[in-house]
């Protein structure tokens, strides 16, 4: 028995149809090259523009030294010396903890009242009725009615503090999801759920603030004015400290405060001798 035969059928695309099967070859091509620019484009911006710094802030930076560990007294002293703002600049604390806080037993949230306040007026809105209402107003809260709400759901956020009274806060959940993440929802952990809420904006008044953890895990905040004395800012750094070492989880074995960085408003920051910071 021979070998089988192969038929070779040449079959042969028409013209038109070889045009269109190029033209969507062009098309396609041309959709990658759009679709990789634009990818790039992307990139870019992620990436960002390189940061420049102006001639000023490196003349500051140039009197820090980077590697240096600061007492209080002299990281006070050069903060002032780097604060050359027209405006009076705040002095921030940036405290790096040892916790993990993904776990909800190793979060630190509370209010605490710096000895020398923080050195500004802040606005605060207050939800409550009656007699509690009046004295709120009284103490110079603005009060907070159910046409606040709708204008909060339109994302008009124009006050640093919010305080309710237990009976409010049914309410107020209808903003919590925009309340929450500017860290403005009241909370009977800092505070600012009160029977008596004329008290609590007495006390914000004076400098109560809240404290609490961030996801690096950071504490964050401010703790004066450049317009403040040393010995202010060093009382009111040292009151911070210690009502976060106060808040130190138990059965937390671990260091629980890793490193402190002092900064100022459009200033650079430094770092603080841990061992000095009691003295």
């Amino acid at each position: 028995m021979g070998r089988p035969k192969i038929k070779i059928i040449e079959t042969a695309i028409e013209p038109e149809k070889a045009e269109e099967l190029e033209k969507a070859r062009f098309e396609l091509s041309e959709q990658a090259e759009e679709a990789v620019k634009e990818e790039v484009k992307k990139a870019k911006k992620k990436v960002g523009k390189a940061r420049v710094r102006s001639e000023r802030y490196k003349k500051l930076v140039s009197q820090v030294d980077k590697a240096n560990k600061y007492s209080l007294e002299e990281a006070i002293d050069l903060l002032k010396k780097t604060s050359d703002t027209k405006f009076d600049s705040t002095f921030e604390v940036h405290i790096n903890l040892g916790l993990d806080t993904t776990k909800s037993d190793q979060q630190i949230r509370r209010s605490i009242n710096l000895p020398h306040g923080l050195g500004k007026k802040i606005s605060i809105l207050v939800f409550a009725d009656g007699k509690e209402a009046t004295e709120a107003k009284k103490a110079g809260a603005e009060v907070g009615t159910e046409k606040t709400l709708e204008t909060i759901e339109k994302g008009k956020l124009d006050f640093d503090k919010v305080v309710a009274t237990p009976a409010w806060m049914p309410k107020l959940a209808r903003v919590a999801k925009i309340l929450g993440p500017k860290g403005l929802m009241p909370n009977p952990k800092t505070g600012t759920v009160s029977e008596n809420p004329a008290e609590i904006v007495g006390k914000l008044g004076a400098g109560m603030m809240e404290i609490r953890t961030e996801k690096m895990p950071i504490v964050h905040t401010s703790f004066g004015k450049a317009s403040f004395k040393e010995a202010e800012l060093k009382e009111n750094l040292q009151s911070l400290v210690k009502e976060i070492e106060g808040a130190k989880p138990t059965g937390f074995k671990k260091e629980l405060i890793r490193s402190i960085y002092l900064s100022s408003t459009m200033g650079p920051s430094l770092k603080l001798d841990l061992s000095a910071i009691n003295q």
